[in-house]
């Protein structure tokens, strides 16, 4: 894959999660993908488990914010130091930061995605 087109899917990753919109997220993995969000959490694949992840999303936020602060280029993927900030439905907010690392498949799809960030503590942020 290019650069660009790699930088597409991310984009429209971003996009869509951002917009809490599950069905143009989900159009960029493969079948099977799976995702790490944050490692050390189990593992969610893409397909299965989007609806759930999307509507717990929705259910507890009233908006999400995404920057791709720097985008790092490898063949086939990429690594993504990022911000979030969220607003609740009750109105609080938190910023956060984290690195997320793509791995593209031969088809131009989303095959795995590892986050690394510290969803814990922004909970506990929220809730403070």
């Amino acid at each position: 894959m290019t650069t660009e087109e790699i930088a597409s899917l991310i984009n429209i990753y971003f996009d869509n999660m951002a917009a809490m919109n599950a069905k143009g997220w989900l159009e960029i993995f493969a079948e099977d993908a799976v995702i790490h969000d944050p490692l050390g959490e189990p593992p969610r694949l893409a397909h299965k488990d989007s609806q759930q992840f999307f509507k717990i999303l929705a259910n507890f936020f009233e908006k999400i914010e995404l920057s791709k602060d720097d985008i790092f280029f490898v063949k086939n993927g990429a690594a993504v130091k990022w911000t979030m900030q969220v607003v609740t439905k009750k109105g609080h907010s938190v910023t956060t930061e984290g690195i997320s690392i793509f791995e593209m498949n031969d088809v131009d799809k989303i095959q795995k995605v590892s986050s690394y960030w510290d969803e814990a503590a922004m909970m506990t942020k929220l809730k403070g």
